[in-house]
């Protein structure tokens, strides 16, 4: 098969969950034989590049900054979930990506792209090309678990998200617990199918870690710092540890996203560290080879989420042998209890997250011995075996459309 992805956060630009999904399992479907394309949309970049099979490019979004033009004016527009609920934004990437496939001279078998505002709208418009809708995290999503309801342009906005997913030939879903909230929320209805298939994850850059019997009683999160990741919650149950005298750093490895009460995320949390007398370390975006070296020097790895649809983070941690506490609430949490490889607790709960750090803080060789199992886990989700998943889901996607059309398969 040809198949193109379009993500303007593949890397080496933007190491991401759904950058790092789409450059594993691209590289995995190479190596199965198939001709993968990646269109990323981002920027100012016009570059054409090999990365080892995976046929990269790069190319600008085709952006008109009428926002900027009109000066104070312009932020009439944005409400307080700015960028998220952008309309102007959804049409720029919509054009964006159809001008660009039809610049480049691409018709592939399938084309995939995630849920997130307008990149495949083009394409579920004319259901001229097999479309796969990867149910990443629905941009509106956020919004939606934090207010309850969407109101005015961000239930717009999400109804356009919406239009591409379930006009699509095949939808996918790292988890079960994405498809059954997205139902809950009525954004799937009960006739629309989704297969579950778990990221791919290529651990090899994890596998040298050294194990955590000789770190300090430190913990990491990895991801942007936004209020549905939970960190508030992380920095509760540190200082519920410190009143038991068990001293810990809590390292944020990620860039601030949105606002808590009126305030940039991440100084929300800075103020609040503070408050609460947690030593805290704020590392920003890491590059994959910083990652890995900050996984080293943590003792566990936490996922506290109100609501993750998986978490690379978490798998990236049980790979580095450390052991992960992550909520319910996360898709990860699944395989952190399958695999033995951490504690699982519920969402917003910080003493039951306290209660389940503090054996590991206080005992590094629980910490590698229940590490240990996770690393081993993580073997179960090498990515040929998850692109072979992925193939039997394209070829549904192809043989959906080609019946609409009045075909037979015939794909190779």
């Amino acid at each position: 098969m040809e198949i193109v992805f379009l993500c303007e956060q593949y890397p080496p630009i933007i190491w991401d969950g759904a950058g790092v999904y789409t450059h594993d399992i691209a590289h995995a479907l190479v190596a199965l034989g198939h001709r993968v394309h990646i269109l990323c949309a981002q920027g100012r970049y016009r570059t054409d590049e090999d990365h080892d099979g995976v046929m990269v490019h790069r190319r600008p979004l085709l952006r008109l900054p009428v926002t900027r033009f009109l000066g104070p004016l312009g932020r009439s527009f944005q409400g307080e979930n700015h960028p998220r609920d952008s309309l102007s934004l959804r049409f720029v990437l919509a054009v964006s990506y159809a001008f660009w496939l039809r610049r480049l001279g691409l018709r592939p078998d399938v084309i995939e792209t995630q849920d997130g505002e307008t990149r495949g709208l083009r394409t579920a418009l004319r259901r001229d090309i097999p479309l796969v809708i990867h149910l990443h995290t629905p941009t509106m999503m956020d919004v939606r678990l934090r207010d309850g309801r969407l109101h005015g342009r961000g239930a717009v906005a999400d109804r356009i998200d919406r239009f591409s997913a379930l006009r699509a030939d095949a939808r996918t879903a790292p988890s079960e617990l994405i498809v059954t909230t997205l139902r809950g929320f009525g954004w799937l209805d009960k006739d629309t199918d989704a297969d579950v298939i778990p990221y791919p994850f290529d651990r090899s850059p994890y596998m040298e870690v050294a194990s955590p019997r000789h770190t300090d009683p430190t913990l990491l999160v990895v991801g942007r710092l936004e209020w549905r990741k939970g960190l508030d919650v992380l920095i509760e149950a540190a200082a519920l540890l410190k009143k038991r005298g068990v001293e810990v750093t809590v390292v944020f490895a990620g860039q601030s996203s949105g606002t808590i009460e009126g305030v940039a995320t991440g100084t929300w949390l800075e103020q609040q560290a503070v408050k609460l007398g947690v030593t805290c370390r704020f590392a920003g975006h890491l590059t994959r080879p910083e990652l890995v070296k900050a996984y080293e020097e943590a003792r566990v790895v936490v996922v506290p989420s109100r609501f993750e649809s998986f978490s690379i983070a978490g798998l990236e941690g049980m790979a580095s042998g450390r052991p992960v506490v992550a909520t319910a609430t996360t898709g990860v949490a699944t395989w952190v209890a399958k695999w033995k490889g951490g504690t699982v607790v519920p969402p917003e709960d910080a003493p039951a997250l306290a209660d389940a750090l503090e054996p590991f803080l206080t005992d590094p060789e629980l910490a590698e011995t229940v590490g240990a199992r996770g690393r081993v886990g993580t073997a179960e989700l090498e990515p040929l075996r998850i692109a072979a998943l992925r193939e039997k889901v394209y070829q549904k996607a192809i043989d959906r459309l080609r019946a609409r059309h009045g075909k037979t398969s015939a794909v190779a």
